[in-house]
């Protein structure tokens, strides 16, 4: 042995003692790193949602909603984990439960937990059909209520396949607008009750096969979770439970006792949401006008915006110079969402009527600046010449409100909303344009549910990437030879290196 083989060797033991240090304190930094990372993330943490169709902020109202929750709620979403909905679904609740810890979330795949699929179908108190599939349940003080999957989202064309047939498509999530909803159902002591006028000769709320039925508002009313109930004036009056009354559309005039007994509601500070028919004003013209609400004896058109079947297109909505936009359009505005009516009626502001100087009236929608209101001419006349009445900006709905008079029991301010039209609420036009969301906030203002006002579907975003064969041959390339090669060639360098 050398001397110069002594050092090297005494030196062995003292490079792998230091390795070994140097290895341990570099685990111990890790550690203290890891921990101090949870510690600032436990005190200081931040929910981000990284999925494009998912980064919407909950809205303030359902935060006001979900602030306002004090008992639990179970939450059950009893969906295929394969349906495209349910990922965003469960995402949403999760925001949800982050607000209120109250929130418990429970999801049940029918398909792979079959057990606890029949477990649930048989629980007496949610009364589930046997054949119930993909739908939310919400359950809080002995109330249930479902959100089924085809309410959970829009969908609109997105193109035509070869044989001409329309190819549907997602465009929008209304998650958050039927949850909260859900919320505020289970939530409050009671349902709202809505009453409908019947007789007359008004559109049946019931009917879902017929063009001038309501059967598609009516389950846009049961998704808002209220009682809806019929109610004929001419047999008794407004009930007291009644929070908002509907009159769709009446064909004849009501009589002279059921006009005073509606009157006699609104004076009281009810809620009722007017819709008129082309044919007649049903003898409701004076009752309005002592609100300052004139309706036409007219017909109102705009000629740019005419469809081939007689209906007219709407997209102005009235902007007030000191309240802004109404809370009813605000949310169809937002959307860039216009609106469909057929033949409808004007409907103006009686600025000099000295009964209406405490009501506070605006104007909800008016044509363009083409507008024609085509005055009715009287029975037997000559109609070849119509006349022209109103021009340009034509209002044809209108939103009033009143402060009740002192002195009164359980006061309550007025609220109506007055449309000269009565078929964008039909089977025919609810779902074109932006009808069926305007019905929904339209019936939460009358309703006074402000927290469900501001909140609209969420758009679906699609990303679709088109791949030629070139393509797809390149990418397999890149995928399975280019980067695992270049892996393997840099790790054969970095041995190469180290060996000498």
């Amino acid at each position: 042995m050398t001397m110069s083989d002594t050092p090297a060797k005494s030196s062995a033991p003292i490079r792998r003692w230091l390795w070994w240090v140097n290895f341990a304190l570099g685990v111990v930094a890790v550690l203290a790193l890891a921990g101090m990372a949870n510690y600032f993330a436990h005190r200081h943490h931040s929910r981000s949602h990284w999925a494009a169709r998912l980064d919407k902020n909950l809205s303030p109202m359902t935060r006001q909603v979900l602030d306002s929750v004090t008992n639990d709620v179970r939450v059950v979403v009893f969906y295929d984990r394969r349906e495209s909905l349910y990922r965003p679904v469960v995402e949403l609740l999760r925001q949800y439960k982050q607000i209120n810890p109250r929130i418990n979330i429970e999801s049940i795949d029918f398909e792979l937990e079959p057990a606890k699929a029949t477990s649930l179908q048989e629980d007496k108190e949610l009364q589930l059909p046997g054949n119930a599939r993909n739908l939310v349940i919400f359950k809080s003080n002995d109330k249930t209520e479902i959100v089924p999957h085809g309410t959970l989202s829009q969908l609109g064309v997105s193109h035509t396949d070869q044989q001409g047939r329309s190819v549907f498509k997602r465009t929008h999530f209304n998650g958050e607008q039927m949850f909260t909803s859900a919320l505020v159902a289970v939530s409050s002591a009671t349902k709202p009750v809505i009453y409908h006028l019947t007789g007359h000769g008004t559109h049946s709320l019931t009917n879902t096969t017929t063009i001038d039925g309501y059967g598609r508002f009516t389950r846009t009313l049961a998704r808002m979770h209220v009682n809806l109930r019929p109610l004929s004036l001419d047999q008794q009056s407004v009930p007291n439970d009644c929070r908002l009354l509907i009159i769709p559309g009446p064909a004849t005039p009501l009589d002279a006792l059921s006009i005073a007994r509606l009157r006699e509601y609104l004076t009281d500070g009810g809620r009722a949401l007017f819709l008129f028919r082309p044919q007649t004003r049903a003898g409701l013209g004076p009752l309005l006008a002592d609100w300052g609400v004139l309706i036409g004896n007219d017909i109102v058109n705009d000629p740019g915006n005419s469809y081939g079947d007689g209906s007219v297109k709407f997209g102005k909505y009235d902007w007030d110079s000191e309240r802004g936009l109404h809370p009813v359009m605000r949310a169809v505005s937002q959307q860039g969402k216009a609106l469909r009516m057929a033949r409808p009626r004007s409907i103006t502001d009686l600025n000099n009527s000295p009964e209406a100087e405490n009501a506070q009236r605006t104007i909800l929608i008016s044509t363009g600046p083409e507008g024609l209101a085509y005055l009715r001419t009287a029975p037997g006349a000559s109609a070849s010449q119509p006349i022209v009445g109103l021009r340009g900006h034509i209002p044809v709905a209108m939103a009033v409100e009143n402060t009740p008079p002192e002195g009164m029991e359980n006061p309550q301010s007025l609220r109506m909303a007055v449309f000269g039209d009565s078929a964008w609420l039909c089977n025919a036009l609810y779902d074109r344009e932006g009808n069926s969301e305007l019905a929904w906030h339209l019936v939460s203002w009358l309703l006074d549910r402000s927290q469900l006002l501001a909140i609209g579907p969420r758009p679906v975003r699609d990303h679709q990437f088109s791949l030629t064969d070139k393509n797809r041959r390149d990418l397999a390339g890149w995928l399975l030879g280019v980067l695992p090669g270049g892996i393997f060639g840099l790790g054969f360098l970095v041995w190469l290196r180290r060996r000498h």
